[in-house]
């Protein structure tokens, strides 16, 4: 059998290598495409998750000073709220519940005038039985009705989110405008939770 001529050899040689060339410029193009996208994927800000409002004005509420749930506020929790918020925490990827609470400005009257929060909150964010949260200001009865929720939301099953209890007390208005020296009076409006997801901290 005879070989082939050398132009032969030669055009073979010249198609390899330009096989070689076009798969080394299509890896290169896709690596730099890739990299692009990426670039544009982390600089295209999330959206955030909806913030979910309970207004006292909408049955969400407790008895002046109190921080306990009513039967009803627990139902209404344990029916729509907590649905939500597990569907929201899978939509959105998000692992951590903030749970405020809001209250007006009209100023606070303890019976005893001694706050034990700092003795029974934590105790009753996980689950125990605990003496009644006694308040003596509105950030502190803030506080204690955001735990009294949180408490509620992680023994009904949202044991896989993080659940943080915050207190706005009386600064933030519905419209997340802060009050002014004049928002003294009682505003049921403004007496509310709020629960806010969000994503966990990369570190």
């Amino acid at each position: 059998m005879s070989k082939g001529s050398p132009r032969s050899t030669l055009h073979m040689q010249m198609g390899q290598e330009t096989i070689y060339l076009l798969l080394a410029v299509t890896m290169f193009t896709t690596i730099i495409l890739g990299g692009y996208l990426l670039a544009i994927a982390r600089a295209k800000p999330r959206e955030d998750p909806p913030i979910i409002v309970l207004p006292e004005a909408q049955g969400f509420s407790f008895a002046a000073g109190s921080a306990a749930l009513t039967p009803g506020f627990e139902d209404r929790l344990r029916r729509s709220v907590i649905p939500r918020i597990r569907q929201i925490g899978q939509q959105y990827q998000a692992s951590v519940i903030e749970v405020i609470g809001h209250t007006d400005a009209v100023p606070r009257k303890s019976g005893s005038g001694r706050s034990n929060l700092d003795a029974v909150l934590v105790p009753l964010l996980l689950g125990k039985e605990t003496v009644a949260p006694e308040a003596v200001d509105n950030a502190g009865l803030g506080m204690a009705r955001a735990v009294s929720v949180a408490r509620f939301m992680r023994g009904a099953g949202l044991r896989d989110f993080i659940l943080v209890p915050l207190s706005a007390g009386p600064f933030l208005k519905p419209d997340d405008s802060v009050i002014t020296a004049d928002d003294v009076a009682a505003d049921e409006s403004r007496r509310r939770i709020e629960v806010r997801l969000r994503r966990r901290e990369a570190r």
